[in-house]
């Protein structure tokens, strides 16, 4: 009775220790998928996906509408400047 006991108590720290290594291997494999995606060229990427995503439809065709909001802003933020200037 005795040797069972001790028999099952090795088997559960041998399964422990499995598990333990298993959820460290995998702990490290996402700390390392975490680094990659942070990674100065990877943002860089990823903001530049984004920008072309408002400006570019699914077919790769640019979008007027978007381009043309935005290029008026910023002739308003211009104009506006200008104006500012002109009189003071």
């Amino acid at each position: 009775m005795t040797s069972d006991l001790v028999e099952k108590s090795d088997t559960s720290i041998d399964e422990l220790i499995a598990e333990i290594t298993a959820a460290r291997t995998e702990l490290l494999a996402s700390v390392e998928t975490l680094k990659s995606q942070f990674t100065s060229a990877s943002l860089r990427q990823r903001g530049i996906s984004a920008v072309t995503g408002v400006f570019v439809d699914e077919f790769g065709g640019i979008k007027p509408k978007r381009i043309g909001i935005v290029a008026g802003v910023v002739v308003g933020v211009v104009a506006l400047k200008l104006l500012g200037r002109r009189l003071r």
